[in-house]
């Protein structure tokens, strides 16, 4: 079943498709800021390159996706889906604001992938806010996603070697496996490279 669905942002998810997924931290934007990059005529990569620069500056709202703490309990939950069979989880990068993952979906899924997202969400969203004692909305609730062009070569290792190397372009690390928040299938190791390609 081919699942179609649109918040603000556009979503499809054909089974069977890698995916590159992008979620951020409840107020890691200014509204005004959020706003026109929704609501610019911009193509996917336009909006992308915008959407992710102002992310990583991280100068604006909540960063607890820095705390060892707080990104070990979300990248346990990606791979508490993951053994689920909700997806094969290639890759994953929790940034001090806002989370990066390459996945493929399974082609016989059981349920709109959507419905994973909104449940990884509010698991991980209730565990983080009992860890930092406070109460409110953790994730935003739009999540930024596209399917991987696989006819395109190397555009899924192209995706998992930009989330790996997230934090190194950031300036947090010097290698991808320095920092705590990264995950990579082990099949991918040898095929990363010490530059950062956008997806």
């Amino acid at each position: 079943m081919h699942i179609h669905y649109r918040r603000f942002l556009p979503h499809i998810h054909p089974p069977g498709a890698a995916l590159f997924l992008t979620m951020r931290l409840a107020g890691s934007l200014p509204k005004a800021v959020a706003d026109e990059l929704l609501e610019a005529p911009l193509d996917h990569r336009q909006h992308f390159a915008r959407f992710e620069a102002q992310l990583e500056t991280g100068g604006f709202g909540p960063t607890w996706l820095a705390q060892p703490a707080v990104s070990g309990l979300v990248v346990a939950g990606l791979h508490g889906q993951h053994a689920n069979g909700h997806y094969d989880l290639l890759a994953a990068c929790a940034m001090p604001n806002h989370l990066h993952l390459v996945l493929r979906l399974p082609a016989d899924a059981s349920q709109p992938f959507f419905r994973v997202i909104q449940r990884f969400k509010s698991a991980t969203g209730v565990l983080a806010n009992r860890l930092l004692g406070r109460s409110g909305r953790f994730w935003q609730h739009e999540t930024y996603d596209h399917a991987v062009r696989e006819s395109q070569p190397d555009a899924l290792l192209k995706a998992i070697r930009y989330t790996a190397y997230n934090p190194v372009k950031a300036g947090l690390c010097r290698h991808w496996q320095q920092w705590a928040g990264t995950y990579v299938a082990p099949d991918w190791h040898e095929l990363l490279e010490p530059t950062p390609l956008a997806p």
